[in-house]
């Protein structure tokens, strides 16, 4: 496993588990999002709260843990905030190898099963 993948890995592993998922939506949001125009690699609040249909208070206390373990930015101002993922982690690697593997990402980042899946740096 690379130093990129297993410092993901240590960081995913201090989430609670909401806050895993929430990343996991954030990234396909950011890889493949909906249609609307919108720069490559950003995920908007309100495609977030529409598919995944927290509360704004939750969700706000979610992407604070992101954003204190160091694995999304946020920009802009509520409700039109625009959330990156750090650049330094491997998500689009991983979500290309659970897409090759048939595996929902959420397996390998929520449910922490990084042997799944083989990730080169």
């Amino acid at each position: 496993m690379g130093d990129s993948i297993r410092r993901f890995r240590q960081r995913v592993e201090s989430l609670p588990v909401a806050s895993r998922r929430l990343l996991c939506l954030i990234a396909r949001q950011a890889s493949h999002g909906p249609l609307l125009s919108k720069d490559p690699g950003v995920a908007t609040m309100p495609e977030l709260h529409e598919a995944c249909g927290l509360e704004v208070d939750s969700m706000q206390s979610l992407l604070h843990a992101l954003q204190t373990a160091e694995l999304i930015t946020i920009e802009g101002t509520y409700p039109f905030e625009e959330i990156r993922l750090a650049p330094w982690i491997p998500m689009s690697t991983i979500l290309k190898r659970c897409e090759a593997a048939g595996l929902p990402v959420e397996t390998v980042v929520v449910d922490l099963r990084f042997d799944l899946v083989t990730v080169v740096d």
